[in-house]
């Protein structure tokens, strides 16, 4: 156990964001929002739960309707997606916690079950190996 002592938990600067110590939450996939994208309850709990970090960078999160190849994947493109991510960064900042959106397309690692059967978009038409996740089931990843 590192003694409370540690640089670890000194406090940091971050281009002018003061970091209540030097912890990092690194981006993990939770595949916990709505359908539509729209952050659920659970992911307001999921990160509030974590605001001792220093910095919480959250799970991939599409900018776009093509950018969410995930099942469940959250996203930040619409009206409706604002007011449940300001849930969560208010849930984190009333801890005492600063958290980033990590935004991220997910290319060509997709299927059109998940992007209400548009087919993947990607930066060629190269499929990709392997297999996705679907509300049907596993299903192979799709050309885009």
């Amino acid at each position: 156990m590192l003694p409370a002592s540690s640089p670890l938990f000194s406090q940091a600067d971050l281009g002018g964001l003061r970091l209540r110590n030097r912890v990092v939450m690194a981006p993990m996939t939770r595949n916990r929002a709505h359908p539509d994208g729209s952050p659920s309850a659970l992911m307001v709990r999921y990160y509030a739960q974590r605001a001792q970090a220093g910095l919480i960078v959250t799970e991939g999160t599409a900018p776009s309707r093509t950018g969410r190849g995930y099942l469940r994947m959250p996203g930040l493109y619409l009206d409706d997606h604002v007011g449940p991510w300001r849930r969560i960064t208010d849930a984190v900042h009333a801890a005492g916690g600063r958290i980033f959106v990590q935004l991220m397309h997910v290319g060509r690692v997709a299927h059109s079950a998940n992007l209400d059967g548009r087919p993947p978009v990607g930066p060629s038409d190269t499929r990709a190996s392997g297999e996705i996740l679907t509300a049907r089931g596993r299903q192979p990843i799709e050309a885009p």
